[in-house]
């Protein structure tokens, strides 16, 4: 049995192709974008000479198109509509390409690392652009999408949890002593005879964060604020209750009540895009292992001349 046949059955095998064949993909699907938006002028213009070096050298747009590639998606187009800045990536491929036929004329190509590194270089490129076609035919349809989401989402319900959260308002009084106390229990009473909390809060709360907001700390979960805090809150029951002072690190609290929630969980239209998107990855992730492993089934590996290889050399 050859090697790599009996590593296939290993889980971690499998999951270093997985792996593999991810971070391949990634820049696949990337280039296969990016392909997509530099070809606004491919199709006419893709032969046609930018520019002439010496003897049949030249640059033409696929060249160019081709270099934008490197560039931001979002930028490419403002890149090719400014004529100063394609005249300059015009410029260097030239240089770079009258470069390499000086380097092929003095026999640099000759040297096996570095024709290799040039085979190895095409490989990449075109076989990114053959997963890439791969990938376009394996894209699930939207029903195939949304029942693999649907499934996923039923089978892992707990991920989907919202956890009880409650909505409170305060007012906090920095701790210096006695008359903070006092103060707090002079502002609870203009509560009681029903005065404005989110007044009372903006003039007199020292937490800037929620004072701007009449003291509103929007929804939170058990646990998320100081013992005290929490204690005093889970005292409230109904909507509008308000706490008597509550001391902490931070000084004097009023707390009102606002609303709970029970704890719940997301619809499913909640995170649907998610979903989808995470079934799509999985469905083309699933189809290029067993792509992978195919190639793979019947390589050799020539043992002796790997660990040859793998012998520091000696001096």
């Amino acid at each position: 049995m050859h090697y790599f046949q009996q590593c296939e059955s290993l889980p971690v095998f499998r999951r270093a192709v997985t792996y593999f064949v991810a971070l391949i993909i990634s820049v696949v699907m990337a280039q296969h974008s990016s392909a997509q938006t530099a070809e606004i002028k491919s199709a006419p213009l893709a032969s046609a000479a930018l520019a002439r070096g010496s003897g049949d050298l030249m640059v033409n747009a696929a060249d160019v198109l081709s270099e934008l590639r490197r560039a931001p998606a979002a930028d490419r187009q403002t890149i090719l509509s400014q004529p100063d800045s394609v005249r300059q990536i015009v410029s260097n491929l030239l240089v770079r390409r009258v470069l390499a036929a000086q380097a092929v004329r003095d026999g640099a190509d000759a040297d096996p690392v570095l024709a290799a590194t040039l085979a190895i270089a095409r490989d990449r490129v075109l076989s990114d652009a053959r997963l890439a076609r791969l990938d376009a035919q394996n894209t699930p349809n939207d029903a195939a999408l949304d029942a693999y989401a649907r499934n996923t989402y039923q089978a892992n319900a707990s991920k989907f949890e919202i956890p009880a959260q409650t909505r409170a308002r305060h007012i906090l009084l920095a701790k210096s002593g006695p008359e903070s106390l006092q103060k707090a229990k002079e502002i609870l009473t203009q509560l009681r005879a029903g005065a404005s909390f989110e007044e009372l809060a903006k003039a007199n709360s020292v937490d800037p964060g929620s004072a701007v907001r009449g003291g509103d700390l929007g929804f939170f979960e058990a646990g998320k604020m100081v013992p005290s805090f929490d204690q005093a809150l889970s005292k409230l029951s109904k909507p509008g209750e308000l706490s008597e002072p509550i001391e902490s690190e931070f000084g004097y609290h009023l707390i009102r009540l606002e609303e709970r929630k029970e704890r719940g969980l997301k619809s499913y239209d909640e995170v649907r895009e998610q979903l989808l998107a995470q079934a799509r990855a999985a469905i083309l992730n699933e189809s290029r292992v067993q792509l992978v492993l195919t190639l793979t089934k019947d390589f050799v590996f020539e043992s002796e001349a790997i660990e040859a290889l793998a012998k520091p050399a000696t001096p």
